[in-house]
């Protein structure tokens, strides 16, 4: 499973359970390059063959990430991720299911771990470790959402954060990139209202449904009234290798640009009172709308070539 990309959410200290304030403030004393190496190092002792095991143990504590930003006055500030690892492998049992046989899945995962790692995954939640409801990452196997992408798409002001992260891990090539949440949020709420307006399907469209649905999460995490909101990372993980420079972020973007120029001379028209001139032609409309669908159709097409390095191994 070292081909899982993330989409996590980083919040102020202050938004985390009071009990694990201690682990949080003692996660800033480590670098990232030392996190990492005790999640995988977790991981390789959970997933040796003598000592096999689906689930963390329940006593293990969560990992903890830690991101410093500085907010629009320079001060920085640090920001906190908490990855509970009963929830992640809960989360990747669905994920296994998509990409192994019948026979292999049931070796693999036996209904009796399945229920004890929902089990587990409830407790946390009961103890107000974990929200049910909301969760602070999503994840995916041998893909990265476009929906993510397009949170990073197009350009914020000088004073958020906005940068590309890029270490070894294990002799591994990892790229991350984060952005501020309100950044995040609002290059979505512009690509979910270009393509509601004037994107192929309008409102029905997949694309803007995913792009919506990854808005209203983020948005829900945001912490108002601190000088920084909240961050977003999208960890590429081992794909960094096949999807960075990310082509079909770039190509996204081309489309986002052509239903922006419709949006910017209809504006325009609607504007100009004087001249009484109708709206963009419909044969404009179309023409961007299936430049969009073109775009989105070529972003899709990368990252199932992508994929296919799954199934070929």
């Amino acid at each position: 499973m070292r081909h899982l990309t993330f989409l996590r959410v980083y919040v102020p200290l202050e938004q985390l359970p009071a009990r694990i304030h201690g682990l949080a403030r003692a996660a800033t004393k480590l670098s990232r390059a030392d996190i990492e190496a005790e999640a995988a190092e977790r991981l390789n002792r959970r997933l040796r063959p003598d000592a096999f095991r689906l689930a963390p143990s329940d006593t293990d504590p969560p990992i903890i990430r830690v991101i410093e930003a500085q907010d629009p006055g320079g001060t920085p500030h640090q920001l906190f991720h908490v990855e509970y690892l009963t929830r992640a492998a809960f989360e990747s049992v669905a994920m296994r299911r998509e990409y192994y046989d019948d026979t292999l899945y049931e070796r693999l995962v036996p209904p009796n771990v399945v229920e004890t790692l929902e089990k587990i995954a409830e407790l946390q939640a009961d103890a107000g470790l974990i929200s049910r409801p909301l969760p602070n990452f999503y994840m995916q196997l041998w893909n990265v959402s476009l929906a993510w992408l397009a949170a990073f798409c197009g350009t914020v002001p000088s004073h958020q954060t906005d940068l590309v992260e890029e270490m070894i891990i294990g002799g591994t090539p990892v790229v991350r990139r984060v952005r501020d949440l309100d950044a995040a949020v609002t290059q979505l709420s512009w690509v979910n209202r270009l393509m509601a307006f004037y994107g192929p399907d309008g409102q029905d469209h997949p694309y803007r449904r995913s792009v919506d649905h990854v808005q209203s999460w983020l948005n829900r995490w945001r912490s108002r009234g601190h000088p920084i909101e909240g961050l977003v990372e999208l960890d590429y993980g081992a794909l960094s290798r096949y999807a960075w420079p990310d082509t079909a972020g770039e190509v996204l973007e081309r489309g986002h640009k052509a239903l922006e120029r419709v949006w910017k001379l209809d504006d325009e028209i609607q504007d100009d009172d004087d001249a009484f001139l109708p709206s963009v032609p419909p044969a404009m409309l179309n023409q961007a709308a299936e430049t969009m669908r073109k775009h989105y159709q070529e972003a899709v097409a990368i990252w199932e070539r992508i994929q296919r390095y799954e199934h070929a191994n």
